[in-house]
């Protein structure tokens, strides 16, 4: 016979439940001596912990912000962050099958593209499938069921 095994969130919640007129009975008692006696809200071992871990993140917080106002500035021969990126494509038609770069923004997925040697808007996004067949070829993926396949092998390149 299968021993099926039992959600921890699920028994949680029932322990939770089963004991809830408890706790919140405890709950109640101890807000009335806390409103008698204050002292006893530091004296909650739990209170007192978070207390002490949300003061160790503010000093954590404080530091970053120390290193950062007295990091040194960037040199001025530091390059700007990139703003675009060079896609290999792939003329789809069977008679031209040239490959190429282009350079376009990042993000760019407007595809098909006008190949340069056949002037067609046949040029798709190529990627490389590394399969023991294949060995880096660049190829067009065809997607089949949500994933791309590589059509010389049908490996999933992606």
């Amino acid at each position: 016979m299968a021993y099926e095994k039992p959600n921890p969130f699920s028994e949680w919640l029932l322990i939770v439940r089963e004991r809830w007129p408890v706790m919140r009975r405890q709950a109640g008692e101890w807000v009335g001596q806390v409103r008698e006696e204050p002292i006893l809200l530091w004296q909650t071992p739990a209170i007192r912990y978070c207390t002490y871990g949300v003061g160790v993140l503010i000093v954590m917080w404080l530091i970053s912000i120390a290193a950062g106002s007295i990091a040194p500035p960037l040199p001025e021969e530091a390059k700007a962050r990139a703003e675009s990126a060079n896609f290999h494509v792939i003329c789809t038609d069977e008679r031209c099958m040239h490959h190429w770069m282009i350079k376009r923004k990042f993000g760019f997925d407007d595809f098909p593209v006008q190949c340069p040697n056949c002037n067609q808007m046949t040029g798709r996004q190529a990627v490389r499938c590394y399969s023991d067949e294949c060995k880096g070829r660049w190829v067009v993926p065809v997607e089949r069921e949500g994933v791309e396949y590589c059509p010389m092998c049908n490996r999933a390149v992606r």
